[in-house]
């Protein structure tokens, strides 16, 4: 069964904040009905199996074909960076 995960939750769960999470759904990096529901016009609900797919594709090597790149900070921890 999917487990679908509120904006709070998914925010606790990978550590981004809840704008972060609603600027990601604004540029189009979540779709509609693949990522995330609405079932009603205020409340947006995640699709976990599909934003851990995403944080997969968006942590591998840059092939060219993505606009995320991934690199570590200055503390050598993981991020993501926009280019």
């Amino acid at each position: 069964m999917e487990e679908y995960l509120t904006v709070d939750e998914l925010s606790a769960r990978i550590k981004f904040s809840k704008q972060s999470l609603y600027n990601l759904i604004h540029r189009g990096a979540f779709v509609l009905g693949k990522h995330y529901l609405k079932p009603t016009p205020k409340k947006v609900l995640f699709k976990w199996s599909e934003v851990k797919h995403w944080i997969g594709d968006a942590s591998s090597p840059n092939d060219g074909s993505t606009s995320n790149a991934s690199n570590t900070n200055a503390a050598g921890q993981r991020c993501l960076i926009n280019i």
